[in-house]
C-alpha cells in the first residue's frame, strides 16, 4: 500500500522518544497550574489542566495533540469501550496513542478525613490497561494520581499496597510493584510498573502530583 506523506505518521508504535518529553510536560504543567479545591472531582481538574498542557505543549513545540474524554470504540464492533481522560496523539493512525487516566488520591472528605483512593486507583485506573480496555494496540500508557492532601508520600505507599496485593491480575512481571521511573531515575513524582500481558508487554507510567 502506497504511504501518502510522511511514513512515519502512520506508524505502528507510539514515538518512544515522545514519551519522556510528555512525562516533563506534565509535571512542568503542572507547577503553573492554578491547584484545585479539595473536593473537586478529577474530570474538573483535567479538564482545566488540559488547557495547561496544550498551552506548554505549543510553546516547546511538542508534536502532539492532546485531547480529553474521548471515547475509545472497539474496532471490531463499534462499541465504546470507555472514555480516555488524556489522549495524546502523534500521527494519524486512531489507535496509536499515550493515554493517561486520571485518579484522585488522599481525597479529604467533609469530616476533614482521609480517603486514600488508592484501590480505585488501581482497579478502576490501572485495570483498563491491563484488560485491553484501552491502549490495546500499543505497549505503554500512563496514571496521574491527583495527591488532593499535597501528600505524595503516602499516596504512593497506598497505592504500592494495593498494586502488590492485587499483583497477579495487574500480571505485574517485575518483582517489585511500584518501580523507580527508568526514563526519570531522580523523579520522586514519576514512578512505573511493568506487565506482562497475554500478547504483549506494558509499562505504564505513573506521575503523582501534589495539589
Amino acid at each position: 500500500m502506497a504511504v501518502i506523506g510522511n511514513p512515519n505518521l502512520w506508524a505502528n508504535t507510539f514515538p518512544d522518544d515522545l514519551i519522556p518529553k510528555i512525562l516533563d510536560l506534565v509535571v512542568s504543567a503542572w507547577k503553573t497550574f492554578i491547584k484545585p479545591a479539595h473536593d473537586e472531582n478529577e474530570v474538573n481538574i483535567t479538564s482545566k489542566f488540559r488547557s495547561s498542557l496544550i498551552n506548554l505543549k505549543d510553546f516547546r513545540q511538542l508534536p502532539v495533540t492532546i485531547q480529553r474524554e474521548i471515547p475509545e470504540d472497539d474496532l471490531q464492533t463499534g462499541k465504546e469501550r470507555g472514555r480516555i481522560d488524556l489522549r495524546f496523539t502523534h500521527g494519524y493512525r486512531e489507535d496509536i496513542y499515550f493515554a493517561f487516566e486520571c485518579k484522585r488520591l488522599n481525597k479529604i472528605d467533609s469530616k476533614n478525613k482521609i480517603n486514600s483512593l488508592a484501590p480505585e486507583y488501581v482497579k478502576e485506573g490501572m485495570m483498563r490497561f491491563v484488560i485491553g480496555k484501552y491502549a490495546s494496540s500499543v505497549d505503554k500508557g500512563g496514571m496521574i494520581g491527583y495527591v488532593m492532601n499535597g501528600n505524595t508520600d503516602t499516596a504512593i505507599r497506598a497505592v504500592n499496597r494495593n498494586i502488590n496485593n492485587n499483583k497477579e491480575s495487574l500480571k505485574i512481571s517485575n518483582p517489585n510493584a511500584l518501580c523507580s521511573s527508568s526514563l526519570r531515575p531522580d523523579s520522586l513524582e514519576i514512578k512505573e510498573t511493568k506487565h506482562e500481558l497475554d500478547n504483549r508487554n506494558f509499562m505504564i507510567y505513573h506521575i503523582f502530583l501534589a495539589c
